[in-house]
């Protein structure tokens, strides 16, 4: 028997009810959507541990790429044990902030923290692990003040720490802040000193008439202490009397600059990378900070890197706007002198 399809013709201009459902069914399958799926972010960077005695705080900086999703949500994790590891994580927060208090650790123990972004695509890879002892790795420094200097550099003051914890003293942090508390872009400037009856250090390149909020740290072999609180508040370039000296002095004498700095622009942004230097006059190297700056010399913004990281990208900047770029070597208690200033202009 042979089957036979009958084409029913509809009256011209016209279209069937059937047809009209089949058609825009095949336009609604054939219709290309324009969103991009995400993929997952970064690792979180520069991930600060802080404990106290039964508790340990922990800070970040936000991944260098998002993934295609400017919302994520970050996961600190704490292990018994360095990961990576098949063990289970023993204590963890979640937040879509930079920072979150993990608790119920044991005073004198030893811990090892991570943190993970994720978004809608999933979890990116973990940070680089912090070591850290609740209860041991000492107290934060007291008395806590700052002023300025009508340059805009800040003379930060402290009373030194009452315990430094069980672990080998390696220095004191002072940092600025332009928020009360923990936020995005927040993060402006510091300055250490390795001598653990240091009182003061100066921190520079900060922009004139902005407010600032200062804190400071202990930091030992055991990890580090949580900040004084609350943090200081001080305008820079307002000035409050002369600028005292730091407690303690470093020879620069024999540091030089890192070397073969180039620098490419980006959108609103620039990708630095550098050599080590030539000289470190025998110290040891803990980092590199690169830095752009606007034309009056106050720092715009920059990136940091662990000591074997020779490249990192300066974000939030302003497209069209001329800027100079210099980086420097850290050391305990003393930068290197900058490298020389390469002027990028960064793209829209």
């Amino acid at each position: 028997m042979t089957n036979r399809v009958r084409v029913v013709r509809q009256p011209s201009g016209h279209i069937g009810r059937a047809t009209f459902i089949v058609l825009a069914f095949l336009l609604s399958a054939l219709q290309i959507s324009p969103s991009v799926a995400a993929s997952v972010p970064s690792a979180p960077q520069y991930v600060e541990a802080m404990a106290g005695s039964n508790q340990v705080a922990v800070t970040w900086d936000p991944p260098s790429s998002n993934g295609g999703e400017s919302s994520l949500n970050y996961t600190v994790r704490v292990w018994t044990v360095p990961p990576p590891t098949n063990s289970p994580v023993f204590a963890s927060c979640t937040t879509t902030n930079l920072g979150c208090l993990v608790g119920g650790l044991v005073s004198g123990s030893s811990y090892y923290v991570d943190v993970i972004a994720s978004n809608s695509a999933g979890p990116g890879a973990p940070s680089a692990m912090k070591p850290i002892s609740p209860g041991s790795a000492g107290s934060p420094p007291s008395n806590v003040s700052a002023i300025s200097d009508s340059k805009g550099l800040l003379t930060v003051k402290w009373t030194p720490s009452a315990s430094l914890g069980t672990g080998q003293f390696a220095w004191y942090t002072a940092e600025a802040f332009t928020s009360p508390e923990i936020s995005i872009g927040s993060y402006s400037g510091y300055c250490t000193e390795s001598l653990a009856t240091a009182n003061s250090c100066l921190i520079g390149g900060l922009k004139l008439g902005t407010t600032y909020y200062v804190q400071v740290r202990t930091v030992s072999s055991l990890g580090s202490s949580f900040p004084s609180s609350p943090r200081y508040k001080v305008v820079a370039g307002t000035a409050g009397g002369s600028s005292p000296t730091s407690s303690s002095t470093s020879s620069t004498g024999k540091l030089t600059a890192p070397q073969k700095v180039k620098v490419v622009a980006l959108s609103k942004s620039v990708r630095v990378s550098w050599k080590a230097p030539a000289s470190t006059g025998g110290k040891k190297i803990l980092g590199y900070r690169a830095g752009a700056f606007g034309a009056s010399g106050a720092m715009l913004s920059s990136c940091r890197t662990p000591v074997k990281i020779f490249t990192c990208k300066i974000l939030k900047l302003k497209a069209k706007q001329a800027i100079y770029i210099g980086v420097v070597a850290l050391y305990a208690g003393v930068d290197s002198p900058s490298s020389k200033l390469i002027a990028r202009i960064p793209k829209s």
